[in-house]
């Protein structure tokens, strides 16, 4: 396609250098650093009337009761609300988190993110550490892997037969979630799996310190106050490595363009 008009929208640092990177003699892209669909950036759409809208991975807040302009755009998106997916449910549509390359890279990205941030507040080495990590999937598998590597001691707990399982034949200690055999006495406590799974009921085996990977909200269906430090991480690639968090989303789209 001809005069490609472009709309970047979200805070993440990575969706501006995405911009940057789009940029083409035949594309023209504009970037709107904002967590919220509201009138103001109804009318930017209006106006700009672009072919290409990149949505953040959090899904934007919507304060208005229509989206205008929006009729003949094709769309990527990152996580989407029901709400969401019914406002685009006419539009083409490609979420960049379904593939499989995307997810990956982003994934060591965020294990490193969440290096650089255990540094910065705990000031320990990661050598001789215990860490237990909720989840076995892409993140989870990445973080600790590198942890390992460092001299880390790792404790996997998940739901899944499989992921047990499989973090087993990885040579990881690991504990059914459900099991109530495990609890955190010392040692560092970080959650990756997307859902509120913490109850009351897990209260006693979580620790007062909690680091949380997934998505917001976040794994807490408790109030945050009950624990001592709870610290929800998320986008650290974009925090971290905007430039390289960036390459890794516009390969992800650029190909998907290309096909």
């Amino acid at each position: 396609m001809k005069n490609e008009k472009w709309l970047v929208i979200g805070e993440d640092l990575r969706l501006k250098e995405l911009a940057t990177m789009l940029r083409s003699p035949s594309r023209t892209v504009f970037y709107k650093r904002t967590s919220v669909w509201n009138e103001e950036l109804n009318k930017l759409v209006l106006e700009f009337q672009p072919n290409r809208i990149i949505l953040p991975i959090l899904p934007l807040k919507i304060e208005v009761e229509q989206l205008y302009g929006i009729s003949q755009v094709k769309f990527y998106t990152g996580r989407l609300t029901m709400h969401w997916k019914h406002l685009l449910e006419k539009n083409e549509t490609n979420c960049y988190l379904q593939q499989e390359s995307f997810i990956w890279q982003n994934a060591r990205l965020t294990a490193e993110g969440f290096i650089a941030t255990f540094y910065g507040l705990e000031q320990k080495c990661i050598y001789g550490q215990n860490f237990t990590i909720a989840g076995f999937g892409r993140t989870a598998k990445m973080l600790a892997s590198l942890l390992v590597k460092m001299g880390a001691n790792v404790h996997i707990v998940a739901r899944s037969v499989v992921q047990v399982s499989e973090a087993k034949a990885y040579g990881y200690r690991a504990t059914n979630l459900d099991d109530r055999e495990w609890s955190i006495s010392d040692g560092i406590f970080i959650n990756t799996i997307p859902a509120k799974w913490i109850t009351e009921s897990f209260q006693e085996h979580v620790p007062t310190v909690l680091y949380d990977l997934a998505s917001e909200p976040g794994c807490l269906d408790i109030d945050a106050d009950q624990l001592q430090t709870y610290v929800l991480l998320p986008s650290l690639p974009g925090k971290y490595f905007a430039h390289d968090a960036a390459t890794i989303l516009c390969k992800a789209i650029e190909e998907e363009e290309n096909c």
